[in-house]
């Protein structure tokens, strides 16, 4: 909860123009520089018909994330799987440093 507390003022502040140079932090550049050389995040999505979805990184071990609302939380739970992996803390979690449409492709099987 106090994660989440901090990611929201975090974005809070970002609306009024606070800068908090995330770019410069060491794991930011890190994460940021894995992406780069897997040629971005893939991942395998497979949803049901109530609505719970599980997706796992197919390029990087270790990412996998899932939700009760899909495909609505989908790119809020990716992205916070994908910060939580490289231990970015969340008041630099921001959303732009992992853009999906750019970032990362997403291969999907639906079942009934």
């Amino acid at each position: 909860m106090f994660n989440y507390l901090m990611y929201r003022v975090a974005q809070g502040l970002r609306g009024f123009g606070y800068q908090f140079h995330e770019e410069r932090d060491v794991r930011v550049q890190k994460m940021r520089e894995v992406i780069e050389r897997v040629e971005g995040i893939k991942f395998h999505i497979e949803n049901a018909d109530d609505g719970t979805w599980v997706a796992e990184s197919t390029n990087i071990d270790g990412i996998i994330t899932g939700g009760n609302n899909y495909p609505d939380d989908v790119n809020i739970q990716i992205r916070d799987a994908i910060f939580t992996y490289f231990g970015i803390p969340s008041h630099l979690c921001n959303p732009t440093l992992v853009a999906r449409e750019n970032e990362a492709s997403v291969e999907q099987r639906v079942y009934a």
